[in-house]
């Protein structure tokens, strides 16, 4: 006997409200992205300007004004599933995705760090920020550095034929990762060992010059794993 899974209910609400058609463009899990970095920079931004008065209200409009951004795709011919995953598959989909998204991003950090081309070329316009973060500077980013990061992220939920409840789920959870490691705060329970802490993270961002990818951050278990790779070595032989 088949059970009615918890999530069922959600899906059928998103079918009746957005329609089956949107769910047929290659990227529509974007509007969830967006609304993360809309909710969760105009959390931050109070608090920034608000109450650790880090920048002024002038400076946090500006900074959202010029680095929120809205990428649409033309619509596909996908045939849209009219039932939800079960709550086990959601679950090891979502998990599975995120362990992936952030091991390929890991690496592609890293090859930024190690080539002096990709750096000085690409990455060093997420650089260019100072310190303090905000909750912003993760969308101060090179076309080619947020290509790549949307490759690494969800090329294979997307390839394999995902469920959309799971895509957007991981699209949900993916940016608020990457808005609290830039957002200059640290935040209980957040999972260090898998993701940067917002701490390091700025110290990070307060290096000029090709440096490691984790200077400042707690070590990734891909590093613990036996996948160090000396990119500070290879940044000096370049010279």
């Amino acid at each position: 006997m088949n059970q009615v899974s918890p999530l069922q209910p959600i899906w059928d609400a998103m079918l009746r409200l957005l329609g089956c058609g949107v769910f047929r463009i290659p990227l529509y899990f974007l509007p969830a992205v967006v609304a993360v970095v809309l909710l969760t920079g105009i959390g931050f931004s109070i608090v920034d300007v608000a109450i650790y008065q880090k920048i002024s209200a002038k400076a946090a409009a500006g900074l959202a004004w010029h680095h929120v951004h809205l990428h649409n795709s033309g619509p596909g011919r996908p045939k849209c599933q009219a039932l939800r995953p079960t709550v086990r598959v959601f679950i090891a989909q979502l998990v599975c995705f995120m362990v992936i998204g952030e091991f390929l991003t890991y690496w592609w950090h890293r090859l930024e760090h190690g080539s002096r081309l990709v750096f000085q070329k690409v990455h060093y316009l997420h650089h260019r920020v100072q310190s303090p973060l905000t909750i912003w500077t993760n969308f101060v980013v090179h076309p080619i550095e947020g290509l790549m990061m949307m490759l690494c992220l969800y090329l294979l939920p997307l390839l394999i034929g995902a469920h959309p409840l799971v895509v957007i789920a991981h699209a949900v959870t993916n940016t608020t990762a990457m808005v609290i490691t830039h957002s200059g705060y640290d935040m209980k329970l957040y999972p260090r060992w898998l993701l940067p802490a917002a701490s390091g993270h700025e110290l990070h961002h307060s290096e000029r010059g090709i440096t490691s990818p984790t200077a400042g951050s707690d070590r990734q278990p891909w590093e613990l794993a036996g996948a160090e790779v000396n990119v500070q070595g290879r940044a000096a032989n370049a010279d």
